[in-house]
C-alpha cells in the first residue's frame, strides 16, 4: 500500500512448489541422518495453512524417512490435526494458560478448542511434547501450574517432555516498524528460582523431562 511507513513491509518468504521444497531439504538430509533430527514445519501456524498442502508434504517427508514434528497452538479445526496425525513423529503443541477468561483476554480466544483437540491427540496415541510460554505473574502461578498438570493426569495426556518457555519480547521491534504502541512491555519473564519451582510442582504431578526452553 502506498501509504505504509518505511520498512514497514517487506517480502520475507515465497511460495513453494513441493517438489522444489523437497529438493532443498534433502541437501540437508546429511545432517538430519547424523544428528537424528528431522524437520519442524512451524509458523505462525502451520495447520492453519492449506490444508491439502501440508497434508501432503508431512505424508512424502514421511514415506522418505524424514523424522517432522508439528508445531500447534491447537486452534485449528481437529481435521486439521487429523490430516497430518499418521506422518507426524511429535506434536510440540502450546498451553499458554488454563484460565478461559485470562486466555481470551490476553490472546482473543478463550482455550476450549485447545484443550479439547490436546485430549483428542492423546486419545489418537499421537507423541505430545507440551510448550508453555510463562509471564510472570500471569500463567506461571501455583494455581495456572497445578490446573494445567491435573489436566494433562486427568485427560491421559503423558507427554514426552514439558518445555518452559520463559515471556521475551524479541519480536517488540515490530511494532514500531507499524507505528503501533506495544502493550507487552510490563511483562518479563518468571525468575530462575520460580521455573525451578514450576518444575518441581510437575513432578510432583509425577511427570519428567521438564526443560526450560526450547
Amino acid at each position: 500500500a502506498d501509504a505504509c511507513l518505511n520498512g514497514a513491509r517487506e517480502i520475507s518468504g515465497k511460495a513453494w512448489p513441493i517438489r522444489e521444497l523437497l529438493g532443498e531439504l534433502e541437501k540437508d538430509r546429511m545432517f538430519y541422518e547424523e544428528s537424528g533430527g528431522g524437520i519442524t514445519l512451524s509458523g505462525g501456524e502451520v495447520l492453519a495453512q492449506d490444508t491439502e498442502y501440508i497434508a501432503s508434504l508431512t505424508k512424502t517427508l514421511f514415506q522418505r524417512g524424514y523424522s517432522v514434528d508439528i508445531d500447534t497452538c491447537g486452534h485449528v479445526p481437529w481435521s486439521h490435526i487429523e490430516s497430518v496425525l499418521p506422518f507426524t513423529d511429535v506434536f510440540l503443541y502450546d498451553i499458554k494458560g488454563m484460565d478461559p477468561d485470562t486466555h481470551r483476554e490476553y490472546t482473543g480466544q478463550d482455550n476450549s478448542l485447545i484443550l479439547e483437540n490436546l485430549k483428542r491427540l492423546a486419545s489418537a496415541g499421537a507423541k505430545i511434547s507440551i510448550r508453555m510460554p510463562l509471564v510472570a505473574g500471569l500463567n506461571d502461578t501455583d494455581g495456572d501450574i497445578k490446573a494445567c498438570a491435573a489436566f494433562l493426569t486427568e485427560n491421559a495426556v503423558h507427554p514426552v517432555s514439558i518445555h518452559l518457555l520463559p515471556y521475551h519480547d524479541t519480536g517488540s521491534g515490530k511494532y514500531a516498524r507499524l507505528g503501533l504502541s506495544y502493550k507487552g512491555v510490563k511483562m518479563a519473564p518468571p525468575s530462575p528460582e520460580r521455573l525451578d519451582e514450576i518444575k518441581e510442582i510437575f513432578t510432583g504431578f509425577g511427570f519428567s523431562d521438564i526443560r526450560t526452553g526450547g
